[in-house]
């Protein structure tokens, strides 16, 4: 399979600044060799940043599920006919970034003034950045890669180790690809059978709607035409097809048959999951994220 003719690599760069620096050796006064003493301070109140952080964290989370790790550091893979969603759904995240990262910057001097009262003898003018806006951007770029080419400028016993590394590349990626999106299965199927298994227990309208929102993509995500996962996402469907959350909340007996049914699947992802050597699935990014 030749991933690039089912989609592309898109990467994410969020620059956020910190809000905390470290604090001299000098100004920390404890019994100890202070070689092996690290402290930091925080330059304003955490909450003032929570709100730009919240965005970047739904914005990855949104990323992580429309797209498969690939085995280049900072890229994910996106298939071909997510791409134009996507695109659509970070701009909508870039917006919402920058009118946050606008927000702090326009209450800048007033965050700064707090620290200098909360800090005491620890606060220092010259640790908190003067164009404190440009502390923070949010942006994207999708990523087009082949073979590699250009054999003249390479040697042909260079151009034969490329070439076979980024066959090696490819094929990992595949096998990661099939594991990424056969886990992320598992993952929803487990949490809807816990929670809807033995006694009543909470659960929110966004368990059932992160469910069917995995079910619209998959026809997109499956970009290996893994049969066996297919299998269970339309056995899946046939389930939850017009399941309301307010009957599960209300009917405990159809609750526990929903349940059993998904256990079924459940069970058969077990056995797809044992038979197949799984690669570990990085949760930190392979988004690119700055801090500074």
């Amino acid at each position: 399979m030749n991933p690039f003719e089912k989609g592309c690599l898109v990467q994410l760069t969020v620059s956020l600044w910190g809000g905390r620096v470290k604090i001299p050796a000098s100004l920390i006064q404890v019994d100890a060799d202070p070689a092996l003493i690290k402290a930091s301070k925080c330059l304003v109140e955490r909450e003032c940043l929570k709100p730009i952080e919240k965005v970047r964290n739904e914005a990855r989370a949104y990323l992580y599920g429309k797209t498969f790790p690939f085995p280049i550091a900072g890229v994910l893979f996106i298939p071909r006919e997510l791409i134009g969603t996507v695109d659509a759904k970070l701009k909508e995240f870039q917006q919402e970034f920058d009118s946050e990262a606008g927000a702090f910057a326009e209450n800048y001097d007033l965050f700064v003034q707090a620290g200098r009262r909360r800090l005491n003898s620890l606060f220092n003018p010259a640790d908190y950045p003067a164009a404190i806006r440009s502390k923070f951007s949010f942006s994207w770029r999708f990523l087009v890669l082949d073979a590699p080419g250009q054999a003249e400028l390479l040697t042909p016993e260079l151009y034969a180790q490329e070439k076979e590394k980024f066959r090696k590349t490819l094929q990992e990626f595949e096998e990661l690809a099939v594991t990424t999106l056969r886990t992320r299965f598992a993952e929803l199927v487990d949490h809807l059978v816990e929670r809807f298994s033995g006694e009543k227990k909470v659960f929110r309208d966004s368990l059932i709607g992160n469910f069917k929102e995995f079910l619209a993509d998959f026809e997109q995500l499956n970009i290996n035409n893994d049969a066996s996962l297919s299998e269970q996402v339309e056995r899946c469907r046939s389930i939850l097809g017009a399941v309301d959350p307010g009957a599960l909340r209300s009917d405990e007996e159809f609750r526990q048959e929903i349940a059993g049914k998904m256990a079924f699947v459940q069970e058969k992802l077990e056995g797809m999951m044992t038979a197949r050597p799984l690669r570990k699935i990085r949760r930190e990014p392979s988004i690119e994220e700055v801090a500074s």
